[in-house]
């Protein structure tokens, strides 16, 4: 089954001559990165939410997505509360020489899910930081549930400094 294309004609016609440069330079540098074919381009902006992301993409490359810890309870990876882990925006990748908590797949793996409302809200030009998504918790129930610890982060997405 999977998802209904638009044809990338039907695309082009309508957006602005600034979305359609912009569509051809994403196409000359995320299309060439991975060797996609026409047929393969066309298929993936054809799905709304890429074809977004895409237009977007300069806009949310200026913007980075933090996790700061804010409540830890016998953690034994060692992550303490005002700790963070960065990650880019897009490409959405974890940051670890700019992130100062230690990585544990505990505490990452739950982050990741959450990515992509913030990307969405990001796209859709609403504020990443008003979205569902405040609070997550590391994967690690705690001594309460048989686990060990537990972290909660807060997620958010900042500007980056200008470089």
């Amino acid at each position: 089954m999977g998802i209904p294309e638009i044809s990338s004609k039907k695309i082009l016609d309508n957006l602005s001559e600034g979305e359609k440069f912009g569509l051809a330079m994403a196409k000359k540098g995320l299309g060439g990165k991975h060797n996609m074919t026409d047929e393969d381009w066309d298929r993936f902006i054809s799905v709304p939410s890429n074809l977004k992301l895409v237009l977007h993409t300069p806009e949310m490359m200026k913007y980075r997505i933090v996790a700061e810890c804010v409540e830890s309870k016998f953690c034994t990876a060692g992550i303490k509360v005002g700790q963070k882990f960065i990650f880019s925006t897009v490409p959405n990748m974890f940051l670890p020489d700019e992130s100062d908590a230690p990585p544990c797949i505990k505490a990452l793996a739950p982050l990741g899910e959450h990515m992509h409302g913030i990307w969405e809200r990001m796209f859709e030009e609403l504020d990443p930081n008003e979205g569902m998504t405040y609070y997550v918790g590391c994967l690690d129930p705690g001594p309460e549930y048989a686990g060990m610890g537990h972290v909660v982060f807060r997620l958010y997405v900042e500007k980056k400094e200008e470089e």
